[in-house]
C-alpha cells in the first residue's frame, strides 16, 4: 500500500523577512499617502498608519511562511498554502516537463532561490516554491529531473548530488557583447512608461504635468522648430532608444552562460535576477535561426530551441543564443541535430505566382482604409500612389522564402526584414496541414504548414503558396520521412 506523501518541509525562514519587505511599498506607503490625500489627517495620524502596515505586512509574510509547507514522495510532490483556504497540490513527476531557478537581488542576498515547476497546465503557480536555500533548489531539481526520468526516489532529501560547477562550456556573452546587442535592441518603450507614469502623477504632485506652464513654451517650440532642430530632436530619441536597450539587455542577458550538463543545456543569465533554466535535448521541438536587418548586415543571430515548455515572454520558446556569430550558433545546434546545415543552393523558392497573390492581398487590405481616410482628409489619397510598393515587398518576401528537404529534417526560412529558419526534424512533426484560399485556387497553388508541439500559432513554419501539385507531393514525401523517422526511433529504444 502506497503511503500519502507527506508535505513536512518549510521554505527557507527568511521567507518571511523578503516576503514583509515587497509588500511595505503597499501597506506602509501606499495606504497612508492615499489617505493623506484624500482627508486632512495629520502626520502622526500618518505615521500610525505607516507602523500599522509595516505590522500587516510583517504578519501577513509570517502566516503565508509559516501555513506553507511541501514535501517529496516516491513518484510526487506535495505543496500545500493557504492561511484559511487550504490548498494542497500533487504533482506527479512524470507531469513535470522542466524545472528553473530564479534568484532576485533580495533571494541572493539571502543565499536563496525561488523553484519554478512546469507541468505544461494552466496555473501560472503551479509549482512554485518561493524561496528555498540554494544548496536546497539544486538538490531539489536533481531529484525531481530524476524522478521525471522514471527513476523512484526513495532515500533521504540528501541523497542527489549538486549539479557539477565544471561543465562544458558551449556559449557565453562576455559584457562587452551584451553591450553590443544592446545597441540592436533599439526600444522606445520608456516614452509610455514616463508619459503613462505623468497620467497619475497628479495625486502625489497636487498638479496635473501634462498640463503645467512648462509645457506650453515647449509646445510652442515644436510648433516653429526648423529642420535642424527637428533633426536633433529625433538624435536625441534614437539616444533614447539605444540606452533603453542596453539597460534592457543587460538586465536580461548580463553573464549569459550556456553550459552542457547530464539533463541538457543549462542557461544561467541575469544582472537583477538572475534565472537558470535547464533545457532537456529530449524535448526540443524545433531549432530557430532568427536574425533582424540591420544585426545581419554585421553576422549577427540568434538561436531559440522550441520546447515543450513555454519561456516566459517567448512564446514557447527557449533563447540559447541571445547574440552570436553563425559559427557559434552551429555549435550549439550539434548539441541538437550532429547534421550541418544545408546549402543556400539546397533551398527551393516557392511559385514566383507569390508574387502577384501577396500584391493582391496587401492591395486590397490598403486600399479601403485609404479611401475612408481620404473622405474626411482628402490629401491621404495621395497615399494611393504608394500602393505599387506592395508588389516590390511581395517580390521581396518571395525572394527570401524558401524550403528546404534534407536527409534529417525539413528547414523552412522567412522574412526579409526579421529573418526565420525553422529547423524540423522529421520524427518532431505532428500533423501536416495543406490550405487554398479561394485567391489560391484561382492561381493553382497551396500552403503547407508543418505543425509541432509547443508551436505559436502566429508563428508557424508555413510553406506559402507552392504550385498545388508540387504541396501535395511535398505532403506525400514528408509522411513518408516522418514515419520511416519514427520507426528508427522505436528501434533505438
Amino acid at each position: 500500500m502506497t503511503l500519502e506523501t507527506v508535505a513536512d518541509r518549510r521554505l527557507h525562514p527568511a521567507t518571511f523577512l523578503t516576503g514583509a519587505l515587497k509588500q511595505l511599498p503597499q501597506y506602509a506607503l501606499g495606504l497612508p499617502a492615499a489617505v493623506g490625500f484624500m482627508s486632512e489627517s495629520g502626520l502622526d495620524t500618518i505615521l500610525l498608519l505607516a507602523l500599522g502596515g509595516i505590522l500587516a505586512a510583517a504578519a501577513g509574510a509570517w502566516l503565508h511562511w509559516r501555513r506553507f509547507r511541501y514535501g517529496l514522495g516516491a513518484r510526487e510532490i506535495v505543496i500545500e498554502s493557504g492561511i484559511l483556504h487550504r490548498k494542497r497540490r500533487v504533482i506527479p513527476f512524470d507531469r513535470i516537463q522542466d524545472i528553473d531557478i530564479e534568484q532576485g537581488l533580495l533571494a541572493r542576498a539571502f543565499g536563496m532561490a525561488k523553484v519554478r515547476i512546469e507541468t505544461g497546465g494552466s496555473a501560472k503557480d503551479e509549482g512554485n516554491l518561493d524561496s528555498v536555500a540554494l544548496d536546497e533548489a539544486h538538490r531539489l531539481r536533481e531529484l525531481l529531473r530524476r524522478g521525471a526520468r522514471g527513476e523512484v526516489h526513495e532515500g533521504p532529501w540528501g541523497a542527489a548530488a549538486l549539479p557539477a560547477e565544471d561543465e562544458p562550456l558551449i556559449f557565453h556573452m562576455p559584457l562587452g557583447r551584451v553591450l553590443l546587442a544592446g545597441l540592436f535592441n533599439f526600444s522606445l518603450v520608456f516614452l509610455a512608461v514616463i508619459f503613462g507614469a505623468l497620467e497619475y502623477a497628479e495625486p502625489v504632485l497636487g498638479v496635473d504635468p501634462l498640463k503645467m506652464e512648462w509645457i506650453e513654451p515647449a509646445r510652442a517650440l515644436a510648433a516653429q522648430a526648423t529642420w535642424g532642430v527637428t533633426a536633433l530632436g529625433l538624435a536625441f530619441l534614437l539616444v533614447l532608444g539605444l540606452i533603453a536597450g542596453v539597460l534592457r539587455t543587460l538586465a536580461r542577458d548580463f553573464r549569459f552562460r550556456l553550459t552542457r550538463s547530464t539533463a541538457g543545456l543549462r542557461r544561467r543569465r541575469g544582472l537583477f535576477t538572475l534565472t537558470e533554466a535547464v533545457v532537456p535535448l529530449r524535448r526540443v521541438q524545433v531549432s530557430i535561426i532568427r536574425s533582424g536587418a540591420v544585426a545581419r548586415l554585421f553576422g549577427w543571430h540568434g538561436l531559440e530551441f522550441q520546447t515543450l515548455n513555454a519561456d516566459a515572454g517567448q512564446a514557447g520558446n527557449q533563447v540559447a543564443v541571445p547574440f552570436g556569430r553563425m559559427d557559434e550558433l552551429t555549435r550549439v545546434l550539434r548539441e541538437v541535430r550532429p547534421a550541418p546545415l544545408p546549402e543556400d543552393s539546397a533551398f527551393v523558392r516557392v511559385s514566383k505566382r507569390h508574387i502577384l497573390r501577396q500584391s493582391i492581398r496587401w492591395t486590397a487590405f490598403l486600399i479601403l482604409p485609404i479611401a475612408a481616410a481620404a473622405v474626411f482628409f482628402p490629401p491621404a489619397a495621395l497615399l494611393l500612389l504608394a500602393l505599387p510598393l506592395a508588389a516590390g515587398a511581395a517580390a521581396l518576401q518571395w525572394k527570401h522564402h524558401r524550403y528546404c528537404v534534407a536527409a534529417d529534417a525539413l528547414y523552412v526560412r522567412h522574412g526579409f526584414l526579421t529573418r526565420r529558419l525553422w529547423i524540423i526534424p522529421f520524427e518532431r512533426i505532428q500533423t501536416l496541414a495543406m490550405d487554398q484560399g479561394p485567391l489560391q485556387r484561382r492561381l493553382g497553388l497551396a500552403s503547407l504548414t508543418a505543425d509541432t508541439a509547443g508551436a505559436s500559432l502566429l508563428r508557424m513554419p508555413v510553406i506559402a503558396n507552392l504550385p498545388a501539385e508540387i504541396a501535395a507531393a511535398l505532403a506525400a514525401a514528408l509522411l513518408t520521412r516522418h514515419k520511416a523517422a519514427r520507426a528508427r526511433l522505436k528501434l533505438a529504444a
